[in-house]
Parts: C-alpha cells; structure tokens; sequence
C-alpha cells in the first residue's frame, strides 16, 4: 500500500475540518483549566491519528473495490459486472452507472454492424476484383488473337489499356490482403533478373505507347522471397517510374547488383529522368493516399509506394529513396535483400 495513495483518499476538506475540530477542544480544555490538560491533548492526537489511520484504511479499501469493480465493468459489460459495480458504489452512483452501461452496449452493438459492413464490403470488393481477372484474361487473349486486325496504334493504346486496369485490380486486391489477419507468404529462391523481366515484358505496350526507354544493368543474382509478391512490388516501382519519367526522351533504369562491402546483400534500383519530388514530400512518399504537391501527381492515388513498403516490410526487405531524387536529377528507389546462404 502506497503511502500517498492511502493519504490521497482522505479529501483535504475533511482533514482540515478534523484539524480545527482538534483545536477547539484543546482551546476548551485549556480555558477550564482542566486538570489533566496535557493528558488529554495525547489522547486527542491519538484518537485523530486512529481515526485517519483506520478511516482512511477503510476508504482505501472501499476505493480499491470500487476500481476493480469498474475494471471488470469496462471489460465486459454484463449484467454481473454492473450489479457489482452499483452495489460497490451506492445508490447515489446506481443511475449513472445503469445509464453508461446501456450508452456502452449501443456502441458495442454499433461497433460490431460496422464492423459486418465493412467484412462484407471488403469480400464484395475481393470477389469483384477476382471477377474482373476474368474478362481482363479474355481481353488479353482476344488482342493476342486480333493483334494483325488492327493498326499498331490501336493495339498499342489497348493493351496500354489492359495493363493499366490490371495493374489497378492488383493494387486492389494486395491492399485488401493486408486487411487479412493471416496472410501466407512462400518463400524461395528467386532469380532477381527473371522477375525484373516478367516486370519488364508487362510495360512493352506503355513502352511503345510513351516512346520511353529501358535501360537494364544487371547480373542474375538469387534472393529468398515470395515471387509473386516480388512481382507485385517490382511493378509498383516501375509503374510510379513510367509515370515520372520525362515525356520526351523519356528514361527508366534498372540496376541489380551486390555490394560485396555490405555483407554481400543484393541491390535493386529503379530510376528516372523525371523532375524527381520536392524535399519537402520526401518524408512522406511512402505514407497511404499521398500525392504530394507536385502538379504531375494530383491524378495518382498514392497507393504504389504505400503497398510496396508494406510488402517490403512482410518479405524483409529494406527499401529507401535516393538522396538524389529531390534535386530535379530524377527519381530513384532501391530495394535491399539480405545474403542468400546456400545449404551445405
């Protein structure tokens, strides 16, 4: 028991009331010359201390039963729970008590209707985002088929198209796997190259469609990861670079390479020629819905480098922006995986 807790249920109104109540008979006493006046002042300093003593024990008491009470009652309010707390804090406190308890079980109740409309209306938006995966694979499989029926800028501007679609149903429906509360990754060993290639062969049509340039500088180096979910960050990267990429002479740059003074941990850079990001947004790229003041970004959503940092964090890989990108040289990101170690 605490001192100053045992002290602090006593209010300071009531000990200055016993105080001056001590004193006045002390005053008494004195005035008639009472024979055993300082004999009586010990018993009077005894009896006050007994009284804060054991008062103040009591309340003590009656204060710890009362928190717990309402410990028990902010847990789970029932009817036992209630009942104990107004039994244990008298019937002054009953309707106030009988009161909270229904405001709690109406927000409770609205709680849990929120929380069965926003399952359901995340399993429609799952379920839509599969079904969409449907006409968007015929799709693909008709301009396959189709491709010597139109014009190259036709097809072009479709299969831009489709890409763009697919991307966005992707981004969907990796935001809502992270909604889940258990998510399975499958790790294996991963050619980095082979991904970045799978990447690539995606972005031919928005290649053609915005006259850019690839630019490849790397090696075929292994990491543990989850391929599919590499894939997902991989084109996130590469979609936020085509979309920054200068409009006319447009660049993008993809380097892997490992830093042999670093533990032999594998790079991953993705680079541009565009305007890079102010200072002041840098802070902040990775932050869900953040589109930064940069006119060139008021149409994005925001979501790209908030999804890729998520799943970087899932698969335990470090991802950072380059210095240089705040200085009108570009944009540039760079993933880091830790050293494969081969089985003996």
């Amino acid at each position: 028991m605490k001192a100053n807790k045992f002290f602090s249920v006593f209010p300071n109104h009531w000990l200055l009331l016993l105080f001056l109540v001590d004193l006045f008979f002390i005053f008494v006493f004195w005035l008639i010359g009472a024979r055993y006046f300082p004999i009586l002042i010990l018993v009077i300093i005894v009896f006050t201390l007994l009284v804060v003593f054991f008062g103040g024990w009591y309340e003590y008491r009656k204060l710890d039963r009362q928190q717990q009470a309402l410990d028990n009652f902010f847990k789970d309010q029932d009817e036992t729970t209630k009942e104990q707390l107004q039994s244990i804090s008298g019937k002054f406190w009953k309707p106030a008590v009988e009161n909270l308890a229904d405001q709690f079980n109406q927000q409770d109740q609205s709680i849990r209707q929120k929380s069965l409309d926003l399952l359901n209306y995340q399993e429609y938006i799952e379920g839509w985002a599969h079904e969409i995966k449907t006409p968007l694979s015929l799709m693909t499989l008709v301009l396959a088929n189709h491709q010597n029926d139109m014009s190259d800028y036709v097809f072009q501007r479709m299969e831009h198209i489709r890409h763009a679609i697919s991307s966005d149903v992707d981004q969907i429906l990796y935001y809502a796997r992270l909604q889940a509360n258990h998510v399975d990754y499958k790790f294996d060993q991963v050619d980095l190259r082979e991904v970045v290639l799978e990447v690539l062969n995606g972005f031919k049509a928005i290649e053609e469609e915005r006259k850019l340039s690839f630019e490849t500088n790397f090696q075929s180096l292994e990491v543990v990861s989850d391929r599919k979910v590499l894939v997902f960050i991989v084109s996130q990267l590469l979609s936020n670079a085509v979309k920054y990429a200068r409009f006319e002479e447009g660049l993008v740059c993809l380097s892997i390479w490992e830093d042999t003074e670093a533990d032999g941990k594998i790079h991953l850079a993705v680079r541009d020629n565009g305007e890079g990001v102010p200072e002041e947004d840098l802070p902040f790229l990775f932050d869900k819905g953040f589109t930064g003041s940069h006119p060139g970004r008021q149409e994005a959503t925001g979501m790209g480098l908030f999804l890729a940092q998520k799943y970087c964090q899932a698969l335990s890989i470090d991802i950072f922006i380059e210095e240089n990108s705040s200085r009108g040289e570009g944009f540039g990101i760079q993933l880091i995986f830790p050293k494969t170690v081969s089985g003996a």
